[in-house]
């Protein structure tokens, strides 16, 4: 696979932006959402194997964000 060098953008000797090729955006974007929905993944996992002992469901949590309001 062939790489491109990003061009780096300064303002007054600070970095500020990177230029990339299209291609590499698109592998880049891919990368991050893979790694959000990994993650996603395993927090429900982990919300799962801790049981329901003392959770509330979303119309409950609602309810009592609605009551607080009262």
């Amino acid at each position: 696979m062939h790489e491109e060098t990003p061009t780096i953008i300064t303002r007054r000797g600070k970095q500020e932006a990177v230029v990339i090729g299209i291609r590499e955006y698109q592998r880049l974007r891919e990368v991050a959402e893979n790694a959000e929905e990994a993650w996603l993944n395993r927090l429900a996992d982990d919300a799962e194997s801790e049981g329901v002992e003392g959770s509330v469901s979303l119309d409950e949590m609602a309810a009592l964000l609605r009551a607080r309001q009262d």
